[in-house]
């Protein structure tokens, strides 16, 4: 796995990460994985919104499909 490096992050985000850490008595690399976890697990359940895989492929590749026609007429 590639080191990742995090420029310029907000203050109080950092102060936030550093709580939890302390909270749950774990390292701080290892909270800030976790916290990372957790948010794209949220993120990745309201993208697919209730539907199944096959219906979220076939969505994306829709939208993929509609991002490549020329841009229509105004109405």
């Amino acid at each position: 796995m590639p080191d990742l490096v995090l420029r310029d992050i907000d203050p109080i985000l950092a102060e936030r990460i550093q709580r939890v850490a302390q909270a749950r008595g774990w390292p701080l690399r290892d909270a800030v994985i976790r916290l990372l976890e957790q948010g794209l697990f949220a993120a990745e359940e309201e993208v697919r919104a209730g539907f199944e895989n096959q219906e979220v492929e076939a969505l994306a590749e829709a939208i993929a499909a509609l991002k490549l026609l020329p841009a229509g007429r105004d109405f």
